[in-house]
């Protein structure tokens, strides 16, 4: 899980970037998203988005990137 204090600045650290891909990867195969496919990026910019905006759940994150 990452420590919010890690990355306040929005910055990704490879911690970060393991737990976003690992979110990604799950809502991608929930969704019968194709990795590399537009949709796939789509969701790739709005993970960061959530990110970058502060958003550090995995919780959290995943519901949204199953929302959008």
């Amino acid at each position: 899980m990452i420590k919010p204090h890690v990355s306040k600045s929005g910055a990704a650290y490879p911690d970060d970037l393991v737990l976003l891909k690992r979110i990604y990867d799950k809502v991608c195969a929930e969704r019968g998203i194709v990795l590399g496919s537009p949709e796939a990026s789509d969701l790739a910019i709005e993970a960061m988005r959530l990110f970058s905006a502060g958003i550090f759940d995995e919780g959290t994150i995943g519901r949204r990137l199953r929302g959008a």
